[in-house]
């Protein structure tokens, strides 16, 4: 009896507690209920509550079940309907006005699946829910339905229906809202309001979730599409659309999404506040991590592989960075010296070519596969490093290239042999493509080409005014009109980001920064700004629109300028690999090299520096040279021992003859010319013993000893000489300064198509020249040598020696270059003693910018300093002269 009376008493206490509860709240109560038949119509509909559930029966192949929802509350409550899935059954859920039509269905799921809908917005008074099926047989396995209440609704929340701008969620900028991926292939629509003047920046994004791709499209209060975004083609990735300066009004978002996850909600940001500017240390350090990854990155012969190898437009990117990292803090030297040697290897001089069509089409070209783009970009990067670290030795190699592009542009100056001339008429004129001979054209070529030819105006090279009326005209001629964007050909085609960047910065640069072209072009990056990590609308190519777009705001300045730089910068710092790279995408891929690059060149604006074609005035250049009164230089110069390489890579030929035949030839010459009172020795190396004889390391001899000029004896002996074995260049030279001994200073010559061969230390030749207590330096001339490792070990030689290291590709060039080791060198410092540049009393005027500088001479044991102050456009002479036993510099 006892425990009879327990189990009621339990049983009244649980009941009493239930009816308590439910009285508070009847919502709470989700009970069962049965489908009661007939609910074949929205007449027929059977009454349904709040979080109920039903079991119903599909009675027939094709039934149709309606329920009727009758909603009280006042305000605005979302709401999951979920149906279950019958086997054998497909089924469809459809949420319905009171009168039945539908306003939202899910019918997603296979045979045997179920339906869900969610996030469905309700206010007062009456839903409808329709209920379909079809089997092959009646089913005697019930489905559940069920209408549960997931709150009331706030504008952090989707409120379904929201499948058009007429139905659209308003929201405002700054929220964060959900949504969800349902029904099937579902379109979200929301709405929201710019306030006056305008917005900086504005950024939307989505989360992404499984299984779903996701679109996004803006729109104006006209519901004119703006932008559509479909970057992101992965399921489960969100996508983001990013404006600036974006006007006030109105404005609609589509968020597209193609598959099915009714349970768990995607998140829209919309006005999502931007990152902080990044700071100078941020971007300083940003800034050497990638200089540092290019230079660790540079092979020896001094440029970068990858997918484009060996590539002259790649290795002219790098340069360029490398020059302009000045804030970054650390030198850079060593690479920027290894990447001009490797350009001087893909320089093709007029002198190689006999024929008219291939020196026009080959004389002076840097390159070897994209012709034109590789040309463009190596030009500019070479007037980048001469004007920058005054390189004007470079000068010769920069102007035939500039010849080239004047002569390659698609005008009425073009040759035949290029295919010219092209008439004015063509809509091609004044652009270029890809090869010297084309006389097509596009906007992304001739980018380069325009840049090249605006650095070497820059840095004094004259540039004839029909090629910039020309290169304007062929923007013109990309420009769409109607659209109101570039494109990449003349007469119309895709429009693009990188094609609005270089459009706008070449007009800048040829003088139409008003034009109306280049305020479109600026509206046009401004709804198109930077994104991670793709261009749109574009062919693929981020970094190459970043790169031209940077440039142009930071030609506009003010707040245009300060917006991007912020964004830019930001974006670069956040998404920089550990090891200091940036990865692309899109057609970027696999191209660390040229985007990292890119990505140096922007944050060096970030940090103040300039290129010389950006800059508002031409810099001021003067010049300064040193002449000699009487045989002032051959006084210096009184001893003289030539070392001629003979071993057996002087069988290589140039042009058709032998490398040891121009080298006699050109000794032979120089000999000729020499004055009676110098004395000259003779030594030579690898002539006597074949490569595999064990003498062939120790094989040097001099062949006239330093003394009295016979010139019959050497031309004689030079004549004789037969190239055979290896190249012992470090025990050769070691030998040579010994022949020194008992002399009052001198020079060696050397001349060599090839580094140490037999393992010397090249360490070991500066060191022996300071022991020999011998006013002695050490010039060297790289006689045809391909490998930028070794004209920088053979020039760091004859720097620690003293001497010069100049290369030589030819007859004409080795002769030159013999001339100018016969002169005496002399250096110019800046006022830190640092020094600029390297000259010979004689030579060519040494060009310098506007500023204070040192001559700096060393005569044997006697040093001479003058104080010397260059101005623009103005040249400085001094005259070098001895007095009894001194030297004198004297200014004209």
């Amino acid at each position: 009896m006892t425990r009879s009376f327990l189990k009621i008493l339990i049983i009244i206490s649980i009941s009493s507690f239930l009816a308590v509860l439910l009285f508070l709240n009847p919502d709470l109560y989700a009970f069962q209920q049965a489908e009661k038949e007939p609910n074949d119509d929205p007449e027929q509909a059977q009454p349904i509550q709040l979080n109920q559930t039903i079991q119903g029966f599909f009675q027939k192949k094709e039934d149709r079940d309606w329920y009727r929802l009758d909603f009280s509350k006042e305000g605005k409550f979302i709401l999951r309907l979920t149906l279950s899935g019958v086997s054998g059954f497909e089924s469809k859920l459809s949420w319905c006005d009171s009168s039945g039509n539908e306003i939202l269905r899910s019918d997603f799921g296979d045979e045997g699946q179920g339906e869900i809908l969610t996030n469905v917005g309700v206010t007062p008074p009456t839903y409808l829910i329709k209920i379909e099926g079809w089997g092959k047989n009646i089913s005697h396995i019930p489905y559940t339905l069920e209408v549960k209440i997931l709150g009331s609704w706030d504008n952090s929340q989707e409120f379904e229906p929201n499948y058009d701008t007429e139905l659209g969620n308003p929201v405002k900028l700054g929220q964060t809202i959900k949504g969800y991926a349902q029904p099937d292939n579902d379109e979200d629509w929301y709405s929201f309001s710019v306030p006056e003047p305008e917005k900086d920046i504005l950024i939307i994004r989505t989360s992404g979730i499984d299984n779903i791709n996701q679109s996004l499209t803006l729109l104006n209060e006209e519901e004119k599409e703006l932008k559509v975004i479909d970057i992101e083609e992965e399921e489960g990735k969100g996508e983001i659309i990013v404006r600036m300066r974006v006007p006030p009004g109105k404005y609609y978002l589509k968020v597209d999404n193609w598959g099915i996850n009714p349970d768990t909600p995607y998140e829209l940001h919309l006005g999502q506040k931007p990152p902080p500017p990044a700071t100078p240390q941020e971007v300083k350090q940003a800034l050497e991590k990638a200089l540092d990854y290019l230079a660790a990155e540079q092979t020896e012969e001094g440029c970068w592989g990858g997918k484009y190898e060996k590539n002259a437009g790649v290795a002219g990117l790098c340069l360029m960075a490398l020059v302009g990292g000045e804030c970054a803090g650390k030198d850079y030297t060593t690479n920027i010296e290894r990447t001009i040697s490797f350009l001087k290897t893909k320089y093709h001089p007029s002198s190689n070519y006999k024929t008219p069509e291939k020196k026009d089409y080959w004389g002076g070209l840097i390159g070897e596969d994209n012709l034109m783009y590789e040309h463009g970009i190596a030009t500019l990067a070479l007037v980048e490093a001469m004007a920058a670290l005054n390189k004007w030795d470079l000068e010769p190699m920069v102007n035939e290239a500039v010849q080239l592009l004047l002569r390659t542009q698609n005008t009425e100056h073009k040759p035949k042999t290029l295919g010219g001339p092209v008439d004015s008429s063509s809509p091609n004129y004044g652009g270029w493509r890809y090869d010297p001979d084309s006389t097509d054209s596009d906007i992304s070529v001739s980018g380069w080409q325009i840049l090249a030819l605006k650095a070497a105006q820059m840095a004094g090279f004259e540039i004839p005014e029909w090629s910039k009326t020309a290169s304007v005209k062929f923007l013109h001629s990309c420009y769409d009109d109607e659209e109101k964007y570039f494109t990449y050909e003349p007469g119309g085609g895709d429009e693009g980001c990188v094609r609005a960047g270089v459009g706008a910065l070449c007009l800048k640069l040829l003088g139409d920064s008003q034009d109306p072209r280049v305020k479109s072009a600026i509206r046009y990056m401004f709804d198109n700004p930077p994104t991670w990590i793709y261009e749109d609308p574009g062919d693929g190519y981020p970094f190459y629109y970043w790169y031209y777009g940077t440039r142009v705001m930071l030609d506009e300045g003010g707040a245009d300028w300060k917006l991007w730089k912020s964004w830019m910068c930001r974006l670069l710092v956040d998404h920089q690999s550990d090891n200091g790279s940036w990865q692309s995408s899109q057609d970027e891929e696999d191209m660390p090299y040229y985007t990292t690059a890119l990505g140096a060149l922007m944050l060096e604006l970030c940090c103040g520096h300039v290129p010389i074609y950006m800059r508002k005035e031409m810099p001021a250049w003067g010049y300064i040279q040193v002449r000699q009164e009487g045989r002032a230089a051959s006084k210096i110069l009184k001893n003289i021992e030539l070392v001629l390489d003979a071993s057996n890579s002087m069988w290589g030929q140039i042009s058709g003859e032998s490398k040891i035949s121009i080298a006699k030839k050109t000794l032979q010459q120089i000999i000729t010319s020499l004055p009676q009172d110098i004395n000259v020795g003779l030594r030579v190396y690898g002539h006597r013993f074949p490569l595999q004889d064990k003498r062939a390391c120790r094989d040097t001899e001099q062949l006239a000893p330093i003394g009295p000029l016979n010139k019959e004896i050497l031309i004689e002996a030079i004549t004789n000489i037969k190239p055979k074995g290896k190249t012992p260049l470090v025990f050769s030279v070691l030998e040579a300064i010994k022949d020194f001994v008992g002399k009052e200073g001198g020079s060696i010559i050397l001349i060599t198509d090839g580094i140490e061969s037999c393992g010397g230390d090249i360490r070991s030749i500066g060191a022996a020249v300071k022991k020999s207590n011998i006013e002695l330096n050490l010039n060297i001339i790289g006689f045809d040598i391909k490998e930028a490792k070794a004209r920088q070990e053979l020039g760091s030689i004859a720097k620690e020696a003293g001497g010069l290291y100049l290369d030589a590709g030819n007859t004409k060039e080795l002769v030159s270059s013999l001339q100018q080791t016969l002169q005496m060198p002399f250096e110019i410092l800046n006022n830190q003693k640092e020094v600029v540049a390297l000259s010979l009393v004689g030579g060519e005027a040494i060009r310098l910018r506007q500023g204070n500088y040192w001559l700096h001479f060393k005569i044997g044991s006697q040093i001479i300093e003058e104080k010397v102050e260059v101005t623009g456009h103005k040249t400085v002479t001094f005259w070098l002269k001895k007095v009894e036993d001194r030297w004198l510099l004297k200014k004209d």
